[in-house]
């Protein structure tokens, strides 16, 4: 035995490089930390994000599509211009996030808390909002075509 080094060293030493092997070799991108600068990325279509805390995280024009974000906090996030096309957002909490020119077609809002989410200029082709918490001032300034509004009516069937 080395000099110094106990057993419960030894121990949490293993503990994180087994950690950071599981980290390595993970299936999803999803990073948890409160405002993360995380720029342009992409999280692999379809990735389980399911309940992630990413709340205040910078991820303007990110690749999000087919996201599995369901439950997740997204408050106060920055996804201005973001493709969140056929994303699965099913009660997440957007509260304050900036939306603002994201594509956020084909995407699952329902029942989400869309509080003071800013979506001037976001395309909601073929969104469900069943539920979600929006105001029509702000659905005012976006693409609704084909898109399930929040009492469950339809907007522009037939565009």
């Amino acid at each position: 035995m080395i000099r110094g080094v106990t057993k419960s060293t030894r121990w949490r030493a293993a503990t994180v490089a087994l950690l950071l092997v599981v980290f390595a070799t993970a299936t999803t991108a999803c990073d948890t930390r409160e405002n993360a600068q995380i720029g342009a990325c992409q999280i692999r279509p379809g990735s389980m994000c399911n309940g992630n805390y990413m709340k205040g995280a910078h991820m303007a024009g990110a690749g999000l599509f087919t996201a599995q974000l369901d439950h997740a906090d997204l408050s106060d996030v920055d996804l201005r211009g973001a493709d969140l096309s056929g994303a699965n957002l099913r009660a997440a909490t957007l509260h304050g996030a900036r939306l603002a020119g994201a594509d956020l077609s084909y995407t699952d809002f329902s029942q989400a808390d869309l509080t003071d989410v800013d979506l001037r200029g976001a395309d909601l082709t073929a969104a469900d909002l069943t539920g979600a918490k929006v105001t029509a001032a702000q659905l005012a300034t976006v693409t609704l075509c084909r898109t399930v509004l929040p009492d469950g009516s339809t907007a522009a069937p037939d565009c």
